[in-house]
């Protein structure tokens, strides 16, 4: 999906929702198609990719599929491909035997830090920021989230 450049604000007034929107909406599709790409290099869907990346930590099924947004059975097509390709197992979970953990394997740990490292090379529109941009960004970004989180 491509999304098109917002309008300009006028600069006396302050952006509209719209335009927050539009922009937000352009720099998410900048990201996303640098994500994708970048997971294509490592011969990885945009799913598989995605549930990839929240597996740095070991999961159920079911968090993953809350992460992803979708439902579990969705989940386990993506786990059976990512899994038939050696990067990651299902385990018991010790404190449930009933629940399966996904954990990455040897081989899923190291491709999953080459694709970090790849993925946070170069990132379009945030590489142009500096340092003191990008903390204001994320204070900012963080009191979106959290309304009663206070930049600083």
């Amino acid at each position: 999906m491509v999304f098109t450049e917002p309008r300009a604000a006028p600069s006396l007034e302050a952006p509209t929702l719209e335009d927050l929107v539009a922009a937000f909406l352009a720099v998410m599709g900048r990201l996303g198609q640098h994500f994708f790409q970048r997971s294509a290099e490592f011969d990885l869907s945009p799913q598989q990719a995605k549930a990839f990346v929240e597996l740095r930590q070991p999961l159920s099924m079911g968090e993953l599929a809350e992460r992803l947004f979708c439902d579990a059975s969705n989940v386990t097509g993506i786990v059976d491909r990512l899994e038939a390709r050696g990067l990651v197992e299902r385990q018991a979970d010790p404190d449930d035997r009933r629940v399966r953990r996904l954990v990455l394997t040897a081989a899923g740990q190291e491709l999953w830090q080459a694709h970090h490292d790849r993925v946070f090379h170069d990132v379009p529109c945030l590489d142009v920021l500096d340092g003191d941009d990008r903390r204001h960004l994320c204070n900012l970004l963080a009191q979106m989230l959290d309304p009663g989180t206070t930049g600083g």
